[in-house]
This record gives C-alpha cells, sequence and structure tokens, in this order.
C-alpha cells in the first residue's frame, strides 16, 4: 500500500532539511555544480518517460545544473520483498538510481527525509539541493569498490587536518584548543596515539592507528562507509567524520573545526563576498547532509 506524504509530513521533513537547501540557492554555487545533473540523469530516476512537452530545452536546462520537475506527487511506501527496506515513488513509479537499481533505503525516516528533498523542488529539479539522495545513491551503486574508499581514506589519515599543525604561535593555539579534545577522544575510542606535527611532510601514523582506523572502516556497512567518506572528504579529516558519525560533534562544532585556518585568516584579513561566503554554504551543506544521514540510519529496523 502506497503511503504518500501528508502535508504534516512534508512540512516537518521540509523543515529539517531547510538549512541544506537554503545554503545552496546562490547563483554562483549553482554554475559551479552544473554538470551536477548530467550525474542524475532524469531518466535514471524512475521507469517513468519524460512528461510529452515538457522536455524542451532539457539539454540547456542540464548545462545549468538544473532539469524540469516531470512528476506531480512524491510518496513513500514499503520496498516489496525487503523486508524493512523503503522506497520513495514519484507519480507511484520507484525511484531509481544513477545505475538503474532501485533506490531502497533501510530506514523509514530516511526515506521521508529523501521524498522531502524531491518534493521541495519545484519547477525545476536542482540534484545539488538534495544531499540525501545522493549519498543514498553513492551507497547503492557504489561508484568505488569499498577497498578503494577504505585506502583512499587510510591514505589522508597521514594528512589527517586535525593532526597537521602551523608554526607555534596564535593560530597553532587555537588549533590545540579546537582539535585536542577530539583527538584525546580519538585516541581512547581507537587505543592508539595519533600523531601530531607541523611538518611540511604532514602528520604521518604508526601501523597500529592505521590498522584501527583501517578494521573500523571495514566493520561500516556501504550506507555508514558513503557518509563518512563523504565526511572525511568535506572535513579533510578522518578522525572529524569518525567524531561525527559517533556523536562527539554536532554539525556546528564540525563544521567550525573543518573550517578553523579559513576562519582564522577571515579574522585576520576579512571575508571575500562571492567566495568566502560561498564556501561557507558549500560547507554547511557537505557537512550537515552525511551528518543528518548518518543520524537517520540509526532509525533503521
Amino acid at each position: 500500500m502506497r503511503r504518500p506524504l501528508t502535508t504534516h509530513t512534508r512540512h516537518y521533513m521540509a523543515l529539517m532539511i531547510q538549512k541544506l537547501v537554503r545554503a545552496q540557492q546562490s547563483q554562483q554555487q549553482l554554475l559551479t555544480l552544473q554538470g551536477s545533473c548530467q550525474f542524475f540523469g532524469l531518466r535514471h530516476f524512475t521507469d517513468t518517460a519524460p512528461v510529452k512537452g515538457k522536455n524542451q530545452g532539457l539539454g540547456s536546462s542540464r548545462a545549468e545544473g538544473t532539469a524540469p520537475r516531470f512528476y506531480k506527487y512524491v510518496g513513500v511506501e514499503p520496498a516489496p520483498g525487503q523486508g524493512s527496506g523503503w522506497q520513495i515513488t514519484l507519480n507511484d513509479r520507484a525511484l531509481k538510481t544513477p545505475a538503474r537499481q532501485p533506490l531502497i533505503v533501510p530506514a523509514y525516516p530516511l526515506a521521508l527525509a529523501i521524498a522531502a528533498e524531491w518534493e521541495w523542488q519545484d519547477n525545476r529539479i536542482r540534484p545539488f539541493t538534495m544531499p540525501l539522495m545522493s549519498l543514498a545513491a553513492t551507497a547503492i551503486d557504489q561508484p568505488k569498490p569499498r577497498q578503494k574508499v577504505t585506502d583512499t581514506m587510510l591514505q589522508y589519515l597521514d594528512t589527517d587536518a586535525i593532526c597537521c599543525r602551523e608554526e607555534p604561535g596564535k593560530l597553532a593555539n587555537h588549533q590545540a584548543k579546537v582539535y585536542n579534545p577530539v583527538l584525546a577522544w580519538a585516541n581512547q575510542q581507537f587505543d592508539v596515539k595519533f600523531a601530531i606535527s607541523n611538518s611540511i611532510f604532514g602528520a604521518p601514523q604508526n601501523a597500529d592507528t592505521h590498522q584501527a582506523v583501517r578494521q573500523f572502516l571495514q566493520g561500516l556497512d556501504d550506507w555508514q562507509l558513503a557518509a563518512v567518506e563523504s565526511l572525511a572528504s568535506s572535513c579533510r579529516s578522518v578522525v572529524l567524520a569518525l567524531a561525527v558519525m559517533h556523536g562527539q560533534l554536532d554539525v556546528q562544532a564540525a563544521i567550525t573545526a573543518a573550517r578553523l585556518e579559513e576562519t582564522y585568516q577571515m579574522d585576520e584579513w576579512g571575508l571575500v563576498e562571492g567566495g568566502h561566503d560561498i564556501d561557507i554554504a558549500d560547507m554547511q551543506v557537505r557537512i550537515a547532509g552525511p551528518a543528518v544521514f548518518l543520524r537517520l540510519l540509526k532509525h533503521a529496523q
């Protein structure tokens, strides 16, 4: 039985992702992400053919990073034969990933949130305002093998942002104040000692640290790994990503830590409009999206 989104549910879920959507409204941000619609080709979303007469100029709209909205309503329903899985429907047609696999998610709240992202679209679809949809598709399609994902993240570990410090001074003191509590948690959580360095060659970690982090990453399911990889890339830190996953840092604290050096430079030299402000908005979405994704996954039964 199809479970359409009620007005109350739409409003609730829209409020939850409102900040994610608002942060991506800038026209300049739109231009920098103009290829995103090609990643989310419309024919990959459902088996529904584009509505006749409403696809005029689709090529040009893709160049702008948008495409016409081709559906009237969004629903959420149990996935057939999938136990506790849930699927999102557009005009009663099941949503699919870019690789044309059924988009079935393990948690009902996550399905609602992804449905809300689709419902939030007005007359044009803007894929870059749907971070949860993007993460779900990545988890299902796995464009990169799991082993490659974990190997890449372990390479980041030796240049982790919170382990690489500045020379002694004001910025280094600020880094210690923000980063050291996170490292103290990580040392205890993984029973290792993360190395700290101000060398230009980074902060190489020992074999025990690499093994502990590798073992943890390999134990994650595909959904968790997709979110943690996205967080690590956005924060330039595997440790920060793991801290967010464990609830050690909330979204705002993670953003503060990830942008610490940039914020210091802004305090010293000022904010560049059309540059720093867009970077901040982009960072908010790229960290808040995976953090919300991980939180909603906890409701999987």
